[in-house]
């Protein structure tokens, strides 16, 4: 009796210490929503599903694998959705452009100049004058710099390199068995002359 009782009061401690880690989803759960998005984001890249299969993919994700998901995913999910679904009810170049993989708008649309160094604060959006004042701030005049470009250095013979390379491509694509070691040998060849 005795026994019994401290198995269940060791079983009532352990309950009360793991059930904080039980609230929030699974592990299972979070890889069902992965990979069914996964599923439905294939699909859309693939021209010989159809609409409608694409359509239901992405609402049946949005209905049943959401929990535990990441803002982004159920943003772009409802986005895909909606876009395929205005293409059946619409069918005009704008929606079925929007349809297209990648073609749609996205929810949040920021108004602030994009960032021109991961190393400056961001820019001021409001003037102190228009601190106060009703309506929309005016957007500040940010002044870009022009993007600097540097020369990719070139490696040693890389033309020669090059060539040997292109040499060898050819005569392996189409060699089969044994010739394709005659490919191997005039590439190392052609490499040491290279290097010469």
């Amino acid at each position: 009796m005795l026994a019994r009782l401290v198995s269940l009061a060791f079983a009532g401690i352990a309950s009360l210490a793991l059930g904080p880690l039980a609230c929030g989803p699974s592990f299972q759960v979070i890889y069902e929503g992965d990979a069914r998005f996964e599923h439905c984001y294939a699909l859309d890249e693939s021209p010989q599903v159809t609409m409608q299969e694409k359509t239901d993919c992405w609402s049946q994700w949005l209905q049943h694998y959401t929990y535990g998901q990441t803002r982004d995913r159920t943003d772009y999910a409802a986005m895909r959705s909606r876009a395929l679904q205005e293409v059946h009810s619409l069918p005009t170049d704008e929606a079925i452009m929007g349809a297209a993989p990648g073609g749609g708008e996205g929810f949040h649309r920021v108004n602030e100049p994009s960032p021109t160094s991961a190393f400056t604060s961001p820019p001021k959006t409001m003037n102190e004058d228009d601190a106060g004042h009703e309506g929309p701030p005016a957007m500040p005049k940010v002044e870009v710099e022009p993007p600097t470009f540097v020369a990719t250095p070139v490696a040693p013979k890389e033309e020669c390199t090059g060539t040997c390379r292109a040499t060898w491509q050819t005569c392996k694509t189409p060699c089969k068995g044994p010739a394709c070691a005659a490919c191997d040998k005039t590439y190392g060849l052609c490499m040491k002359g290279c290097f010469k």
